[in-house]
């Protein structure tokens, strides 16, 4: 019992004294993310989106926020999917990066459940992401509430790394910035869906999709966005 509480004694110790000399955070040089997000995803066709004045407030200046809206084109309301992605890179200051689920919980989104699920690519390699289950609800014009679910799905870029845990991107990024002397410039990739089971046709303009079913069609979306964003990805000729 003494040797343990010694051995946590310095262990506490050590860690505070790199802490107390380590430098400022700041975001990395060491990039590992396509700053664009492509027209073409699969069966999806993208729009261009601006990134919102709110987001332009909330994060450092030097944040490079890329975002589309992917349909699946030339198809009849009742059969059409609609998703949108967005990529969040962080600039010097390393604030633009954060748990996204500060955000949602700031516009309003309640946080039902949250689980991660590994994603096959084509090239048989396997992305692990994180699905945040989230809910709200909106007033109607004539007074009722409608209840909204949706599926907020993310993980974590680094410069040849991937995760989908905040907790561990900040240990990777000490680790390596120590043990590897690199210095990641995080970014982190997001797709967002509607659950629409209890949307009209007119209310949702999609096809009518379970959780079940909007969370196999976030993933697949990604599976065609992923290869094209992470460098470590890419296929190689």
């Amino acid at each position: 019992m003494i040797l343990r509480a010694v051995i946590l004694f310095a262990l506490c110790g050590m860690t505070m004294l790199l802490c107390q000399f380590s430098p400022q955070p700041r975001g990395g040089d060491d990039i590992g993310i396509v700053a664009d997000l492509p027209m073409v995803a699969g069966s999806f066709v993208g729009e261009s989106e601006p990134p919102s004045e709110k987001e332009r407030a909330l994060l450092p200046a030097d944040t490079i926020i890329v975002k589309r809206e992917y349909r699946t084109p030339g198809r009849a309301l009742e059969n059409r999917d609609l998703a949108h992605a967005s990529l969040v890179i962080a600039g010097n200051d390393s604030r633009s990066i954060h748990r996204p689920e500060v955000c949602l919980d700031g516009q309003g989104w309640t946080i039902t459940d949250s689980r991660v699920h590994e994603v096959k690519l084509l090239s048989g390699e396997v992305l692990r992401v994180r699905d945040l289950a989230i809910g709200r609800e909106v007033l109607l014009s004539d007074g009722s509430k409608l209840p909204l679910r949706a599926h907020y799905v993310y993980w974590f870029v680094g410069a040849d790394v991937s995760t989908p845990s905040n907790l561990e991107r900040q240990l990777i990024s000490f680790r390596d910035s120590v043990l590897r002397n690199v210095n990641h410039r995080w970014a982190y990739p997001s797709v967002m869906a509607r659950v629409t089971d209890n949307l009209t046709l007119q209310q949702s303009g999609e096809r009518r999709r379970d959780d079940e079913e909007t969370v196999k069609m976030l993933l697949s979306l990604i599976r065609s966005l992923a290869p094209r964003l992470q460098k470590d990805l890419v296929p190689h000729s």
